[in-house]
C-alpha cells in the first residue's frame, strides 16, 4: 500500500529515529534542526565532563546513508496537507508526514534582575553550559529533574566548585521515586559534594545568589534550570493541527489533518503526555507501522525508568502508590507497592538484574 509513496519525519528524537528506522517500502526524509545527527539526549551531560557530542551519536552518518533515509539538518517553519517547508525556502513534499519535535525545556521568570541562565535540553546546551562553567565560582540548579541531578553530580565532579540543587518538593525526583528512595540519593549526592536542597520555595535571583523564601540565599554564579519541559506543539498548531498540552493524536497517532501523524514528548493521547525514552520509542515504532499502511493501535507501556544519580543505579516502573513493602541486601534495596493486592510499581536500588523480572509483575496479583 505505502511502495513508491515518501515519508517525512520532522524531529531527530527517539522518537523520530525510531520511526526512519522502522519504515519500510518508502522513501524517508529526517529533518532535524539541530547541529547535530541524532544522539542520546540522557546522556548529554557527559558533554560536561568533557565527552564530545558526536560520541553520543545514536548512529554515524554512514548508518543513514546505508538505510537510504535523507538527513536534513534544517529548521520546519510550516507545515501544509501536502509539505513541509524549512526555513531556507525549501518545500518537502510528503505522502505521510510524523511530527516528532519533542518537547523545549521550561525557565522560570524570576524577579532580581539575572542576567543569564542556562537550561539542559539539548547537546547544544551542555557545550554552552560547559564553556561557562570552566570559568565559574559556583553552581546552582533549580528543580530535581533527572537531568539537572545528573548535572550537578558531573560539575561536582568535574569542576572544583560549590554545587546546589534547589528541589521545592519534599524530595528529589517526587514522579519515580518514593521519600526512602530519594533520601538515599540525597545522601550518596551530598557525598558527592553536592548540597540538596528540598522545599525550597524560590523567590528571586540576581547575578551571584539564589534567593528562597525562608531568607536563605544561595551561591548561584552559575544558574540553570531543571524544572520540566513543554511539548513541541507550535509548528502542528500553527498548521491549525488540534492540540492541547501536547498534539492531539488518537490511538493510532493520527492527528487531526489528513496523513499526518503525531509520536514522543510533542504527542497527547486521552489527556496525556510522555516524556519517557520508552514511551518514543515505542510510538515510534507505532506511528512508523501506521504510515506503512499497517493498523497498529498504541497502548502505552506501564512507565519504568532506568537511572544513574551520584554513582547509583536506579530503577522505577510503574506508579509508587500503595502499601511499602522493603527488601534490602547488601546495598542492594528493593521496595514494591501494592494496592489492592496488585503490584502498583516496584523501585530498585542497586539491583538492575531484577528488573525485567519485576517489570512483568507490575499490575498482577501480589
Amino acid at each position: 500500500m505505502s511502495e513508491g509513496k515518501k515519508a517525512v519525519i520532522i524531529g531527530g528524537g527517539i522518537a523520530g529515529v525510531q520511526a526512519a528506522s522502522t519504515i519500510k517500502g518508502m522513501s524517508v526524509t529526517l529533518i532535524s534542526n539541530e547541529p547535530y545527527l541524532p544522539y542520546y539526549r540522557m546522556r548529554i551531560e557527559e558533554i560536561l565532563g568533557g565527552k564530545s557530542p558526536e560520541s553520543l551519536y545514536i548512529h554515524p552518518d554512514e548508518w543513514y546513508k546505508e538505510k537510504g533515509i535523507e538527513y536534513i539538518s534544517g529548521t520546519a517553519v510550516s507545515v501544509s496537507p501536502v509539505s513541509v517547508t524549512l526555513a531556507d525556502g525549501r518545500t518537502i513534499p510528503y505522502d505521510r508526514l510524523l511530527i516528532a519535535t519533542g518537547s523545549q525545556a521550561r525557565k522560570l521568570d524570576l524577579p532580581g534582575g539575572r542576567k543569564e541562565s542556562f537550561v539542559l535540553r539539548t547537546a547544544s546546551d551542555a557545550v554552552n553550559l560547559k564553556k561557562t562553567l570552566e570559568k565559574a565560582t559556583s553552581f546552582t540548579v533549580i528543580g530535581g529533574g533527572l537531568l539537572g541531578l545528573e548535572a550537578a553530580c558531573s560539575v561536582a565532579e568535574d569542576f572544583s566548585i560549590p554545587v546546589n540543587v534547589i528541589e521545592s518538593a519534599p524530595y528529589i525526583l517526587p514522579r519515580q521515586l518514593d521519600s526512602d528512595s530519594a533520601g538515599i540519593l540525597q545522601e550518596k549526592m551530598r557525598e558527592k559534594g553536592v548540597a540538596v536542597i528540598v522545599s525550597g520555595e524560590v523567590e528571586s535571583a540576581d547575578d551571584d545568589y539564589v534567593y528562597l523564601k525562608d531568607g536563605r540565599k544561595i551561591e548561584a554564579d552559575v544558574l540553570c534550570f531543571s524544572v520540566g519541559v513543554n511539548p513541541g506543539k507550535k509548528l502542528a498548531e500553527e498548521a491549525g493541527i488540534a492540540a492541547d498540552r501536547g498534539i492531539i493524536v488518537d490511538n493510532h497517532l493520527r492527528t487531526s489533518m489528513d496523513n499526518v501523524y503525531a509520536a514522543g514528548d510533542a504527542a497527547e493521547l486521552d489527556g496525556r503526555t510522555f516524556g519517557l525514552a520508552m514511551h518514543a520509542r515505542e510510538m515510534g515504532t507505532a506511528a512508523a507501522k501506521e504510515m506503512m499502511g499497517e493498523n497498529s493501535e498504541y497502548i502505552p507501556s506501564e512507565p519504568s525508568a532506568l537511572l544513574k544519580v551520584a554513582g547509583i543505579d536506579v530503577v522505577s516502573l510503574g506508579i509508587p502508590d500503595g502499601e511499602k513493602r522493603v527488601e534490602t541486601d547488601g546495598d542492594k534495596r528493593r521496595t514494591f507497592f501494592i494496592k489492592d493486592g496488585v503490584l502498583k510499581g516496584a523501585i530498585l536500588i542497586n539491583d538492575k538484574a531484577a528488573m525485567m523480572k519485576v517489570k512483568s509483575m507490575i499490575g498482577q496479583k501480589i
